[in-house]
């Protein structure tokens, strides 16, 4: 395994290098620690819940005659059977040719059940009228109020239904859908008000999809999507908050560790065990507490659906006019993103100021056009005209609020994990020598932003347990690829100090206010064997303004009788020590490249 280790070492680049331990480290701690503490910390959905009182609006029209209408009894009797009727309440109405309240809000199972088993398919879909009957039960009760809507089809009158659908929201009903079929689940989004209340099923996953939507209504947390306990805001986020100071733990203990690996030192001090131990904990606790207080009410903004569509279209501009910016010589990056994403809010605004009195299509294609014309004034071109093409496309397909996708959610989930790699990253730079504390931040920031994008495509891919522990891996990787890239980009502009351990492998360290400490200490920089004379410390290596300077220990020169115990090492300057050769390197990439190029 060490010669494994190794060989990786000498063949992988520092940021690959990093970036492996990072993924090791987090799926490890992830294994070993974060998945134990979550369920043993996890609390059953029967206690401690908040009560929730619950319609089921079930489309009982002529369309769902081929099977589904079974399937969806099915389903919805397991709904019935999971609950904990010594606290929730439960209604059956079903909508077809009329609207049918076969039961009304109880607590008794048997009459849940018949009632379900009681619907039958004919006629039309008046989903406004079955909104307004959900709404008139939920009136008899002081519980949480939820309708939970399965529809295979567009209702007869999407006006009436969007006005029926507002006023159950003003009245704090909390509409979930439930899509199959030909139904639109852009327009479902507008019934719930969030894209992340619609669940899309295919014939035989209406059962899975009653479980989802049974986690949005009895509650959900940030590395959980299946059914839990009611944990209350301060248990829910010290849960969350000691799980991902675990993950943190992982990942600071393997980063550490693949320092002084790089390095050759020994692996982990019992200093460097306690600091970071304490570093991680805080980060990890700071970190988790903060996205799971932003996730809480990020997931109950009203008119979250409003939201998501001015951002995902500012979203669309910014890559679009971005996209532009290759294209056209005198349109600068910076310029296309901070256009194109103006130019998107104004396609929003344009979208929802018209779109109630035009109708949804031709609010979209103003709020396109808006889009268009901002974008072709901002690059000076008719051609970028072109462009609304593309983005009343794109918007449809991509950029507007998609079922069951909440940008906000994202959001929320995003910006702890964010946390977590800038706090990783500012703790490594305690441990690397001379790497900026802005460049270690800046690296963590972006590696944790990364890997949270990563942690959520795997969760939706794999589920709960499979997505996190591949999340945690991705996590990993990119907060120590990110912080070992911040190292790199910093070594082109600064001085380094050249560590040639072997004819065929090297090691570059910063130079700067911090020495570089040489010597036979476990707290030395770079080892010289105890073996071969060297004291703990013999030497160290720092920068004075612009000079390198070399600082031999007294004990040490005075044994080695040196005329000049401190030395000025000049760019290019050579010393070795042991096995170990040494070269001080002051010229920046920009100057190298310029001493490359042929004069005259």
């Amino acid at each position: 395994m060490q010669t494994l280790f190794n060989q990786l070492r000498q063949k992988l680049s520092k940021p690959i290098l990093f970036g492996l331990y990072g993924a090791m480290g987090c799926l490890l701690a992830t294994i070993l620690l974060g998945e134990p503490l979550l369920a043993l910390t996890k609390l059953p959905p029967s206690i401690q819940q908040t009560p929730q009182a619950v319609v089921l609006l079930i489309d009982a029209s002529g369309s769902m005659s081929d099977g589904k209408l079974d399937e969806v009894k099915s389903a919805a009797i397991g709904f019935v059977q999971r609950r904990d009727l010594s606290q929730d309440r439960l209604a059956v109405i079903g909508f077809g040719r009329t609207v049918n309240t076969t039961s009304s809000l109880t607590a008794n199972p048997n009459t849940l059940q018949s009632a379900i088993a009681s619907l039958s398919y004919r006629g039309g879909t008046p989903m406004a009228q079955g909104i307004q009957a959900a709404v008139a039960e939920l009136q008899s009760t002081s519980l949480n109020r939820n309708i939970l809507l399965f529809t295979d089809g567009a209702p007869d009158s999407q006006t009436f239904t969007s006005i029926a659908a507002q006023s159950a929201r003003n009245r704090n009903v909390n509409i979930v859908a439930v899509a199959t079929g030909d139904a639109d689940t852009n327009y479902l989004a507008k019934l719930t008000g969030d894209p992340s209340l619609v669940f899309y099923a295919s014939s035989g996953d209406f059962d899975q999809a009653f479980r989802d939507a049974e986690a949005v209504i009895f509650g959900k947390q940030l590395v959980e999507s299946e059914p839990t306990g009611d944990y209350g805001l301060v248990y829910a986020t010290l849960r969350i908050g000691g799980w991902t100071a675990l993950l943190a733990i992982g990942i600071s203990f393997a980063l550490i560790i693949g320092q002084n690996h790089y390095m050759r030192r020994r692996l982990l001090t019992s200093r460097e065990g306690s600091l970071s131990t304490g570093g991680s904990l805080t980060a990890g606790l700071i970190a988790g507490s903060v996205g799971q207080l932003l996730f809480l009410p990020v997931t109950s903004i009203p008119n979250a659906g409003v939201i998501e569509g001015a951002i995902n279209w500012t979203l669309a501009g910014a890559i679009l006019g971005g996209g532009l910016s290759l294209f056209l010589p005198t349109l600068k990056l910076y310029q296309g993103f901070l256009g194109g994403s103006i130019s998107g809010a104004l396609g929003a605004g344009g979208l929802l100021l018209t779109a109630n009195f035009l109708g949804d299509f031709l609010g979209r294609l103003v709020g396109t056009l808006v889009f268009g014309l901002s974008i072709s004034r901002m690059a000076g071109c008719l051609v970028a005209l072109g462009a609304t093409v593309a983005a009343f496309v794109v918007g449809q397909s991509l950029f507007l609020p998609i079922a069951g996708i909440s940008t906000l959610d994202v959001i929320g989930r995003i910006v702890g994990w964010a946390i977590l790699g800038t706090l990783v990253g500012g703790g490594t730079s305690f441990f690397v020598p001379n790497l900026k504390l802005s460049r270690a931040l800046f690296g963590g920031s972006v590696g944790g932003t990364l890997g949270a994008t990563g942690f959520l495509m795997a969760a939706a891919v794999f589920g709960d347990l499979p997505g996190r522990l591949t999340g945690a891996g991705i996590l990993g990787f990119c907060i120590g690829l990110m912080i070992a890239w911040a190292e790199n980009e910093q070594l082109s502009t600064q001085a380094y100090l050249l560590v040639r351990w072997t004819p065929s492998e090297q090691t570059k360290i910063l130079l700067g206010r911090k020495p570089v400490l040489l010597g036979s200490s476990a707290d030395a920089h770079v080892y010289l064997r105890q073996d071969q004379g060297y004291p703990p410390v013999t030497a160290k290596i720092y920068q004075e303004g612009e000079t390198v300077v070399l600082e031999f220990d007294q004990d040490y020169a005075g044994q080695k009788k040196m005329k000049k115990r401190i030395q000025e090492l000049a760019d290019g300057a050579t010393r070795k020590l042991g096995d170990v050769a040494l070269e001080v390197n002051t010229s920046t990439d920009r100057d190298r490249q310029n001493l490359k190029k042929p004069s005259g």
